[in-house]
């Protein structure tokens, strides 16, 4: 009589342990891949930029000549080229740009963490702001405490191109979840202070701080 041969249970449990890694492999696999779409998926597709501001051809025209200057509550005054602001590492955001009058904008900005840039000029301990000077009289002030987040960039690319010149070529300032006023474009000097809010947009009643998730103004700020 024939003997039914029994069932090599070691052989078929090790196979199923092979197959088990392997499924949860592959779905580790997906959802790493899952997290790193979302993550480098811009937060809204990009929509043409609004242009604000004077004629821009009668702004900063030689990128060769151009300096960055950071001066005022420093360890020492420095002068830095378009060229060194680019040799610095580089990041991404995709931070929409929201203005006061109520359009937002949506765009993939590149450039290089302020908090990196002014470490350059060795911030004194007591530089509480900084502000953000155009080449003409425009400025606005951002925090040090905001500034240290890492959120706030100096741009010079967008939506993977040269920051075009009206859009503040060759620096603007990309500041999220802070209002477009805070964005400064033709970029020409950092100024660390402990004065406080004193700019175009804030000595006239908007917001200092210039949360977007705020009222815009002051006074409505105070309604609340």
């Amino acid at each position: 009589m024939a003997t039914t041969p029994k069932p090599n249970r070691s052989a078929f449990g090790r196979t199923l342990g092979i197959v088990g890694i392997i499924v949860v492999a592959l779905i580790l696999a997906g959802a790493l891949l899952t997290a790193y779409a979302l993550k480098k998926r811009p937060a809204a597709p990009p929509t043409p930029l609004h242009t604000t501001g004077p004629d821009p051809t009668e702004r900063i025209k030689d990128a060769e000549t151009y300096r960055l200057r950071i001066w005022g509550k420093v360890g020492k005054e420095v002068s830095l080229s378009l060229s060194d602001i680019k040799a610095m590492a580089s990041v991404e955001t995709d931070a929409p740009l929201k203005c006061v009058v109520g359009w937002t904008d949506h765009a993939v900005w590149r450039g290089v963490r302020i908090r990196e840039v002014i470490e350059v000029a060795e911030p004194q301990p007591d530089a509480a702001y900084l502000v953000f000077h155009d080449d003409r009289k425009f400025s606005a002030t951002l925090d040090m405490e905001y500034v240290r987040t890492g959120k706030p960039i100096l741009a010079y690319d967008v939506n993977g191109l040269a920051l075009p010149r009206e859009h503040g070529w060759p620096l603007r300032v990309v500041a999220p979840g802070k209002y477009g006023f805070k964005w400064v474009k033709w970029l020409t000097s950092i100024e660390l202070t402990n004065r406080g809010y004193e700019d175009t947009y804030e000595s006239s009643g908007w917001s200092l701080n210039g949360n977007v998730d705020e009222p815009a103004t002051e006074a409505e700020k105070h309604k609340q």
